[in-house]
């Protein structure tokens, strides 16, 4: 799919240690489509991981988790007003939840989800407006991670 532009926003060394919050979420407006193209999530720069496995979720939503504090979007690529918000370590996700990717990782190994494109989910408006990812099992203690969500945006 051809992007009017490619967003990543970062989530840097924040801790994590509960079960269903969203740890990273995008918000799309009405009248915007956008693709999630790549989600990370790994141990933050000096944090010596779990030796565990982690189980994972990715999901859209019909609305925005509760609490949560915004992060800066970064244009990777194109032009234009970035449609897209991003925000991170909300109380509880969002209404309207649609669970539709279920994974696990090793927290020494980290996390990467890298669909093809034919398998990138979509936003668009009218649907659901929220792409996030949460944690359905708590790790067994607190992790200090970083995560990076990259989105493409049409219009």
């Amino acid at each position: 799919m051809n992007y009017d532009r490619v967003v990543s926003a970062t989530m840097e060394s924040q801790a994590v240690s509960l079960v269903d919050d969203p740890v990273i979420e995008v918000v799309m407006p009405a009248n915007s489509v956008a693709e999630l193209i790549r989600v990370e999530i790994g141990a933050a720069e000096g944090a010596a991981p779990l030796d565990e496995v982690q189980e994972v979720v990715i999901y859209s939503a019909t609305a925005t988790g509760t609490g949560g504090t915004g992060l800066t979007e970064h244009l990777v690529r194109g032009e234009g007003t970035i449609s897209g918000a991003a925000s991170r370590n909300h109380t509880a996700p969002g209404a309207g939840v649609l669970e539709w990717y279920f994974s696990g990782f090793h927290w020494q190994n980290g996390w990467l989800y890298l669909p093809v494109p034919e398998e990138r989910p979509l936003l668009k408006s009218g649907g659901d407006d929220v792409f996030a990812v949460l944690f359905p099992t708590a790790p067994d203690a607190a992790m200090v991670v970083s995560t990076t969500i990259v989105w493409g945006e049409i219009g």
